[in-house]
């Protein structure tokens, strides 16, 4: 079995107030409303409406634990292994589960989907990121600050959970805990051989927001989800 190597780890603290807050520009986006909802699990997220949709401030904490599955790296199945159990369960209900891009797709919860790229623009151009630049693929500027702000004036408080993917060896570890925010969208990059989807990744301290294409194998990334206004 292959270890997991946790590069950094950062406990990230989520609180719910919803007053209006800015991003590096002065922007000021205030959600149009707030509330909560509780899966088929029992367990509760809190969502904001903005620009029409309601976003889970949480990540989305269920689905099989990441440790527990298994993958196939060189034609061969293989299990993660982590020294503690329990420091894992207690990060997946600060942090959320990392998911493959096929499981965040199936464990939405009903009513709720995987976001579209469309509609990751759709946010980013409600918290002030000029339309030019939400379709742009790269790093953009303007609304990274407003999706990862914790604290009083919180607004949607996109944890920096990282990611869980095969890099430098051809087996998944854990890279940029604290670092980096690494999101699914439902939306696949048809240009591509393989199969790519459009992501998200968000970095501490800055306005940026990446939109990337990003190959599925051997990926677990974090999700939020969303639904339309009712």
């Amino acid at each position: 079995m292959k270890s997991v190597r946790i590069f950094s780890a950062v406990a990230v603290a989520l609180a719910f107030a919803f007053a209006a807050c800015s991003n590096d520009d002065g922007f000021v986006a205030t959600p149009s409303a707030t509330g909560t909802f509780t899966d088929a699990d029992g367990t509760v997220y809190h969502w904001v409406r903005i620009g029409g949709l309601d976003w889970m401030t949480e990540n989305y904490r269920g689905g099989e634990a990441w440790y527990t599955q298994s993958y196939v790296a060189n034609g061969i199945e293989d299990k993660f292994e982590v020294g503690d159990k329990a420091v894992e369960d207690s990060l997946i209900a600060k942090h959320g589960n990392y998911l493959t891009w096929q499981q965040a797709k199936d464990c939405a919860p009903e009513g709720w989907r995987l976001p579209a790229d469309a509609d990751y623009q759709s946010l980013e151009t409600a918290l002030g990121m000029s339309a030019g630049d939400a379709g742009k693929e790269g790093w953009r500027k303007g609304a990274g600050t407003l999706m990862t702000q914790q604290g009083p004036d919180v607004q949607l408080a996109f944890p920096l959970a990282g990611e869980l993917g095969a890099y430098s060896t051809a087996y998944p570890s854990k890279y940029h805990v604290g670092d980096y925010g690494c999101y699914w969208t439902a939306t696949q990059d048809t240009t591509k051989s393989n199969e790519c989807v459009f992501i998200r990744v968000l970095v501490a301290g800055q306005d940026m927001v990446q939109r990337v294409p990003c190959p599925t194998s051997l990926r677990w990334m974090s999700v939020k989800y969303v639904r339309d206004a009712k």
